[in-house]
């Protein structure tokens, strides 16, 4: 494996895949997520659920999917190269 010295082509296409998975896929989850438990509320409780709320599902949403967008990144291969971890010697 040859390691080579990223340059700012590839630091963008690395940092656009991250940040339009992220957004994308936190908004879609949050809305659906949000979405479902307000609906909940409103029918189990009459009433719905405040700004609070939908902020800590906002958050819970970006903690859980954050994660697994580093992990689609490193499984991704782009042109010419792919990121990797390597194990250095302890």
């Amino acid at each position: 494996m040859r390691e080579i010295q990223p340059g700012w082509n590839e630091i963008l296409r690395i940092t656009w895949l991250m940040i339009w998975r992220a957004v994308l896929g936190g908004f879609a989850l949050g809305f659906v997520l949000g979405l479902i438990v307000n609906l909940a509320a409103a029918y189990g409780f009459g009433a719905m659920m405040g700004p609070q709320v939908n902020l800590a599902i906002g958050l819970a949403v970006a903690l859980i999917w954050w994660p697994q967008v580093v992990r689609m990144m490193l499984k991704k291969r782009f042109q010419g190269f792919r990121v990797a971890l390597i194990a250095t010697d302890a």
